[in-house]
């Protein structure tokens, strides 16, 4: 391995305090407070979790909790169907995605102006991967940071970490590209085969869209058994054979 790329949220870092926590603070900005229950949200914002694929759905998938007319299981399978319901509805009031999106990020950068050390300490790494990246950066390999999450709050995340990566090194969603095309980028910077490429995520379903591509077949791709997925997803990579399925013990003994 020359080059390893890898999702951030549910593969380095855990964040799910601060997803609820900034959903919470946007939907109390949107649609006011009421008496809400929100440790019983919270429990099921973590269950839901892995149905989230960009930060915007995060709100409205509290609002889908709050509105109270969809049950967990049927949000955990049909999320698609669900999400483009609850959006007609949101947008009925005025609201559109692109509030979602604007109001998420004002909120965390609120946070992030007023109390840096709170809004750190919302999150979480996974157990020695930290140290681990460390290692593989003092052994000359490559780290690309690719991530739904924006560029700016991954970096300070990381930097408090004192992982200090270049600009080019973390792609976040101000890229807007899919990310086999963002892989396809690095392995042109980097002037290297696809078989010296690994690819960590933990959804199935951008695993499974690098290796559609005809020109990224080689590119060694792993599921992040720890991340935000399900059992009905990690058991379904144990039988694919592109996919290796990825246990953190594994992960951290990666070369």
């Amino acid at each position: 391995m020359k080059v390893l790329v890898s999702d951030f949220d549910g593969v380095i870092c855990n964040g799910l305090l601060e997803y609820f926590y900034s959903s919470k603070l946007v939907y109390q900005k949107i649609w006011q407070t009421r008496e809400i229950n929100w440790q019983l949200l919270q429990e099921k914002f973590n269950i839901l979790r892995p149905v989230v694929e960009t930060g915007w759905e995060m709100p409205l998938l509290l609002r889908v909790l709050i509105d109270d007319r969809e049950t967990v299981d049927n949000i955990l399978n049909h999320w698609q169907t669900v999400r483009e319901k609850a959006i007609k509805t949101i947008e009925k009031e005025g609201i559109t995605i692109k509030n979602l999106t604007k109001t998420l990020d004002e909120v965390r950068q609120k946070q992030i102006e007023e109390n840096l050390q709170n809004w750190l300490n919302l999150h979480s790494f996974y157990e020695g991967i930290i140290l681990h990246i460390k290692k593989l950066i003092n052994e000359g390999i490559k780290i690309y940071i690719v991530t739904t999450k924006s560029e700016k709050f991954t970096r300070q995340l990381l930097e408090k970490q004192e992982i200090f990566l270049p600009s080019v090194a973390i792609i976040g969603k101000e890229a807007k590209c899919p990310k086999y095309e963002t892989i396809r980028s690095i392995i042109d910077t980097e002037k290297v085969n696809p078989r010296e490429v690994c690819f960590i995520e933990d959804r199935l379903e951008a695993l499974e869209l690098v290796y559609q591509q005809s020109d990224l077949q080689g590119v060694k791709l792993f599921l992040a058994s720890w991340g935000y997925n399900t059992d009905y997803v990690r058991n379904k990579a144990k039988n694919l054979s592109h996919i290796q399925l990825l246990s953190l013990d594994n992960w951290r003994n990666l070369r």
